[in-house]
This record gives C-alpha cells, structure tokens and sequence, in this order.
C-alpha cells in the first residue's frame, strides 16, 4: 500500500493533467480515423502508388490496439491505478512502431515527397507518433 501512495502524490502533480488527457485524445481520435480512412472498398482512400490502398487498410486493427492501451492509460490514471504505467508504456511504444513504419514506408515508396493534402496530414501524423510515443514513455517510466 505504501507503494501505491507514493504513485497517488506523483499522480497529482501538474503532468497528470496532461497524460490523462493525451492518452484520451489517441484514443478518441484514431477510431474514427481507422473507420472512416480504411474503406476497405478503398473509396476513401486514394491509389496514390500501386497497392497504397492495401497498405493503407491494414491498420485499423493497430489503430486498435493504441486506442485500447491510451484508453485503459486514462483510466488507469484517473483512479490512480499503478496499471496506467505498462498501458500509457504499451501506447508509447505501439505510436513510435506506427510511426516509424510509416516513415519508412513513404520514404521508400516516394510518397513522403508527394506533397498532396493527404500525404501532409500523413506527415503530420507521423510526427506525432514520433513525438508523442517518447514523450509517453519517458512520462509513464518516470511515475514507477
């Protein structure tokens, strides 16, 4: 039990806030996307290079994935639960993953230099795994 209050003081601080609600926001934000972007009809996703719209609908099931670990993070976190430390740990991990295979991929296809309004709310998606990921982890690490 003394371990489990030493997490409460940590919990309480100014950070909390802050990784209450970004978990929430991954959480919120990638169901729709994965819904909506993943036709697997591919209306809604264009064949910017060949199999692109494959490639594209393969991801709402990690798309699960993060929003299932940021979700339980939260919540986690809100009851002070020391669970919220591999969820917020897991959720990091999986947006640097997501991130970084995402890179690669449009670095390798030419798609990271087609500047269309897609590929730049790609780009920007991508930064935020890669910005996000560590920030999660490195917060979520610190509160053991």
């Amino acid at each position: 039990m003394i371990f489990f209050s030493a997490e409460i003081s940590f919990v309480r601080s100014k950070n909390t806030s802050f990784l209450v609600i970004l978990p929430f926001f991954i959480s919120t934000m990638s169901i729709p996307y994965s819904s909506t972007s993943s036709s697997p009809t591919g209306i809604l996703v264009q064949e910017t290079i060949p199999g692109y719209q494959q490639w594209f609908i393969a991801f709402p099931l990690a798309d699960f994935w993060i929003a299932g670990c940021s979700l339980l993070a939260s919540i986690f976190l809100l009851r002070d639960d020391e669970r919220a430390i591999p969820m917020g740990i897991s959720t990091g991990s999986s947006l640097i993953f997501l991130g970084l295979y995402a890179l690669l991929y449009g670095f390798n296809t030419g798609l990271l230099f087609i500047l269309t309004i897609d590929e730049i709310i790609e780009i920007c998606i991508k930064v935020y795994c890669l910005t996000v990921g560590p920030y999660l982890i490195i917060s979520f690490w610190q509160m053991r």
